[in-house]
C-alpha cells in the first residue's frame, strides 16, 4: 500500500518500497517503540527515537532529512510521520504494516528474534 505525499503530508510505503529506501544512505531510519521491541526486532540501520520523545520535542528529537519511520503495524509511526510533517519535515516515510508485516514476509532484520528460527 501507498499513497502519496497528500496524505498527512507523507507516505505510506510498503515493504517493497522500504527496502529500497533502506539502501539509501541519505534515508535515516527511526523506530519508535519502546527498547524490548527494538530490541527484538528493527530494520538495520534503525535508531530507536521512542514516540513519546518525538511527540514531546520534534524539532530536537528528529534529524534533518528524508526519514523512514517504523513501528509495529504502522500506527505509531503514522503519528510520528505526521508530527514530522507538521514541523516541517518533507521527504517523510511510514512503513505502512510495521515490523509485523516486514517479518511475514520473511525480510531480513536484527534484533534477538533473529536467531530464534521462527
Amino acid at each position: 500500500m501507498t499513497t502519496g505525499p497528500g496524505h498527512f503530508g507523507y507516505e505510506d510505503v510498503s515493504n517493497d518500497r522500504a527496502q529500497e529506501l533502506v539502501q539509501d544512505p541519505n534515508v535515516a531510519i527511526i523506530d519508535v517503540r519502546d527498547d524490548e521491541k527494538f530490541g527484538e526486532a528493527t530494520l538495520d540501520g534503525a535508531v530507536l527515537i521512542p514516540l513519546n520523545d518525538i511527540l514531546a520535542d520534534p524539532e530536537g528529537a528528529l534529524p534533518a532529512g528524508s526519514i523512514l519511520f517504523i513501528c509495529n503495524v504502522g500506527r505509531m509511526s503514522g503519528v510520528a510521520s505526521q508530527m514530522a510533517t507538521a514541523v516541517g519535515r518533507s521527504e517523510i516515510y511510514n512503513l505502512a504494516g510495521g515490523m509485523t508485516s516486514w517479518l511475514e514476509d520473511g525480510l531480513p532484520f536484527k534484533g534477538s528474534l533473529a536467531g530464534s528460527g521462527d
